[in-house]
């Protein structure tokens, strides 16, 4: 029989992760000159505010791309410089990233891409043949090439010394304000846009260790901590007292991409950048209502893709005629995890599929799909999540290699981690603090799970015929737990193994078991 874990070997266990993570504190942070190019561009800027340049900076429709945008919006506001707007690209009509069409309606000086850019080579050279300084922020993978551009800062960059490739658009905007406020010799709290920055990297879905473990860490104490009108209206949103990084991404991301994908990101950016109570529930509303209808749809071509898909043992692709592309990738990640394996969505138009890929597991996706590059007329992104358009002539061909393509071996299901068998009377308050000491949890910090045998169900009561609620007890201590979404609703005195990881509940602060997995013990 396996001993149960003690408090000690579940700490060792948890420090362990991070024993080669240098980053305990802001100050320990890497230096903005370690981000190539970010003092240069901080000279430009601060030269061009000088003058009065107008500047204009350029996002993205999705969670990352449109704080990245209020971060930069939020810095000038604070060092109050008028001079400067916005555009956050409208997915339908814009397409991605920032475009020729967009630049010549938005007439600027100084143009400042976030969260994109390192595809813009048309962009690159109209600036240069305008006199438009063009200034390009982004951490998506970068192919053979880069634009034309008077400064580019991304980490991907082989000659850029900072020592994590894997931040976000949001981080590297963070870093472009710390760099222009060195630049300028003034000391602006630029950390109260941390917040920002940790729901952005959270739903980029970047891996929870070293510098982006610290920043979400220090994010979300800050978000907590708000008086801010948005941040209250989605705190009230979560219904929960104390935010950690599962609110963000369950909840809070997808109510602010849900703009994006259906019409026009600017509903987001303007609510987060409210300061208006009124004005900021009237967009909040606006949110929930386009997060509704994208949960619909959604799940109506969830349901359409799954009985028209292209499956082999490498990936599952489907496609149908005139998808709603805002969606895409939602389904593409739903795919992904029910067939175990990458998922390739494509709305078709003529004859051009458009459309999104989901990864699964440790597989990196842009890497896989670089390898058949040859059948797209464009592609780019990042491990987990890539955008692609192709003519539709090419589905057959292409579906047929990666039907013969070699997987790494590392492409294997990642499971929570399992940190092993615990005595439930071991659940404490002690517990729960040490829990929350090696917060956030999420990619690359997975949340810790626990397991434990031969429970009796002593009490158990459905909630709305969907979830149960369950009193487990042991020889010595009887403890809370739900299971939501029941496949099977359990009797009292049955005896269960469960798997589960630990909540505080909002009101007693008492710790919940959240069951993963609940069965009968074999009798």
């Amino acid at each position: 029989m396996t001993t149960p874990l003690d408090k000690k070997e579940i700490r060792h266990l948890l420090e362990n992760r991070f024993k080669d993570d240098p980053y305990n504190s802001i100050k320990q942070l890497p230096h903005p000159k370690e981000l190539k190019d970010s003092q240069y561009a901080a000279k430009i800027i601060t030269k061009g505010m000088k003058e009065n340049k107008k500047i204009l900076i350029v996002g993205d429709y999705d969670v990352d791309g449109i704080t990245s945008s209020v971060i930069m919006m939020k810095f000038f506001d604070m060092i109050e410089y008028k001079n400067v707007d916005y555009v956050i690209p409208n997915r339908f009509t814009d397409g991605y990233g920032i475009s020729q069409s967009i630049i010549e309606r938005n007439l600027a000086d100084i143009i400042i891409t976030v969260d994109n850019g390192v595809s813009a080579f048309e962009c690159g050279q109209y600036c240069l043949k305008m006199g438009i300084t063009f200034i390009i922020t982004d951490h998506h993978i970068i192919k053979e090439n880069l634009p034309q551009a008077d400064a580019i800062i991304n980490p991907q960059q082989k000659n850029c010394s900072f020592p994590q490739k894997e931040i976000c658009g949001a981080t590297i905007a963070w870093y472009l304000c710390n760099a222009i406020k060195l630049e300028m010799g003034i000391d602006i709290p630029v950390a109260d846009l941390l917040d920002l920055v940790a729901i952005a990297t959270i739903a980029d879905m970047m891996p929870l260790i070293k510098i982006n473990k610290l920043l979400v860490k220090v994010g979300l104490k800050k978000f907590q901590n708000s008086p801010s009108p948005y941040a209250n209206l989605l705190k009230t949103f979560t219904k929960k007292k104390f935010i950690t990084s599962e609110d963000v991404a369950f909840y809070i991301a997808p109510l602010i991409n849900s703009a994006g994908r259906m019409g026009d990101g600017k509903i987001a950016a303007e609510f987060l950048l409210s300061q208006r109570q009124n004005n900021a529930k009237e967009l909040f509303d606006k949110l929930i209502q386009l997060n509704k209808k994208r949960k619909v749809i959604a799940q109506e071509i969830l349901t359409q893709s799954e009985n028209s898909s292209l499956i082999c043992d490498n990936c599952i692709i489907s496609y149908g005629e005139n998808w709603h592309e805002g969606v895409l990738g939602i389904v593409a990640a739903n795919l992904a995890k029910n067939h175990k394996k990458p998922a390739i969505v494509l709305s078709k138009k003529g004859d051009i599929l458009k459309g999104s890929a989901r990864s699964y597991g440790n597989i990196n996706l842009i890497a896989t799909l670089q390898t058949h590059s040859h059948f797209f007329l464009e592609f780019g992104g990042h491990n987990k999540a890539v955008g692609l358009k192709m003519k539709e002539e090419n589905l057959e061909k292409f579906f047929q290699a990666m039907s013969e393509f070699q997987m790494p071996e590392c492409a294997e299901e990642e499971n929570p981690e399992i940190l092993g068998m615990i005595d439930i009377k071991d659940i404490d308050e002690a517990l729960l603090d040490m829990l929350e000491e090696f917060q956030p949890y999420g990619q690359g910090n997975p949340t810790p799970i626990f397991i434990s045998e031969n429970l009796r169900i002593s009490s158990s009561t459905s909630i709305k015929s969907l979830h149960q609620s369950l009193d487990l007890s042991s020889d010595t201590s009887t403890k809370k737990a739900i299971n939501f979404f029941a496949k099977t609703f359990f009797e009292p005195n049955e005896y269960v193994d469960v798997s589960f990881n630990l909540q505080k509940d909002n009101f007693s602060n008492e710790a919940v078991m959240i069951l993963k997995t609940i069965q009968k013990c074999p009798s």
